[in-house]
């Protein structure tokens, strides 16, 4: 006779206690988990966008320091043992000491030639020869109604304001046609139609033609509704350099003995001429909102800033010495 077999033991599955157990050991474990993202996330936005603000801030600094150095370069020395003869017509300003760098504390008195509307901070106009010399080679006298040059790399064209210097004598005209060159010689004529007078020097083949501009930094509103940094020309030409410069304004070093030191410090000066140094204060904020978990305040211009939205704001500054104001080092 076969023993009887034991009945096979049934399948037991969890209880609800455990299955309540393992869902809170779950949602613990996401939550943590979830926990580290945002922290990591918010660590990631908060360096990016400060990285943008420093990149922007540095680019910024660095446009505008470089325009500054170079204020009233005439491809000599000091532009005021130069004298300057401005024959182009309006609004062509006369080039000289007293216009080659001056500002507008917070944009009183200037007069905006493009289409951006000035959103805020102080505005400066920095005017200035911008590209390589090209040494004349014929049509020297100041009696002749152009000038030749041998050639034309820096592309010189029909309307460009240019100044023909022996750096003792500067003559500032607009071309109204430029050649396209015959052979090795290249003619840009300045007739009475965008010029008014004759050129003042009498040059020889030592003398050269650069291009000259007058460009103006403001602080304008750009299409996306942004507070940007742009470049104007007197033609009226913007150009959008940074975004999110939400203000900028500029203290002058004043040397007012003559010995191209600074003596004083102002952000309205009379006496432009005097203007050895420019120190440049920008307030940038971060591309994005809701950043800092509070509305933040920043000491700028001698005063307290309080944001208006959570985003960052931080300020950038550099001082930059007007190399043709100050004694060589």
């Amino acid at each position: 006779m076969k023993p009887m077999s034991k009945p096979a033991r049934g399948q037991s599955g969890f209880g609800l206690v455990e299955i309540l157990i393992a869902m809170t050991l779950g949602l613990i474990l996401l939550g943590g988990i979830g926990y580290l993202y945002i922290g990591s996330r918010g660590a990631f936005r908060t360096t990016d966008n400060l990285s943008r603000m420093q990149e922007n801030a540095r680019y910024a600094l660095d446009m505008m320091s470089r325009d500054i150095r170079m204020a009233g370069y005439l491809g000599c020395g000091n532009i005021q043992s130069t004298r300057v003869n401005t024959i182009a017509n309006p609004p062509i300003p006369q080039m000289g000491a007293g216009n080659a760098l001056i500002g507008y504390d917070n944009g009183t008195g200037w007069t905006n030639p493009s289409t951006v509307a000035r959103a805020a901070g102080d505005v400066l106009s920095i005017m200035a020869a911008w590209s390589s010399g090209v040494n004349l080679t014929g049509n020297l006298v100041p009696q002749n109604s152009n000038i030749q040059i041998g050639s034309n790399p820096d592309g010189f064209q029909a309307g460009d304001v240019l100044v023909v210097t022996n750096c003792v004598n500067a003559d500032v005209f607009r071309a109204t046609t430029v050649s396209t060159g015959s052979g090795t010689t290249v003619t840009i004529a300045h007739a009475n139609s965008s010029n008014t007078g004759n050129r003042v020097g009498t040059y020889g083949p030592d003398a050269f033609v650069m291009r000259v501009n007058q460009y103006s930094y403001f602080i304008g509103t750009n299409p996306a509704g942004n507070r940007a940094l742009y470049r104007v020309g007197v033609t009226g030409s913007a150009e959008e350099l940074v975004e999110n410069v939400w203000d900028m304004q500029i203290r002058y070093g004043l040397d007012t003995n003559g010995d191209g030191a600074v003596d004083s410090y102002s952000s309205a000066p009379t006496n432009w001429p005097q203007v050895v140094s420019v120190t440049l204060n920008l307030l940038m904020r971060s591309p994005d909102d809701n950043i800092s978990t509070a509305t933040q305040s920043a000491t700028f211009n001698n005063g307290t800033f309080n944001a208006p939205d959570r985003r960052l704001y931080q300020v950038y500054s550099a001082t930059v010495g007007v190399r043709n104001r100050i004694p060589p080092m």
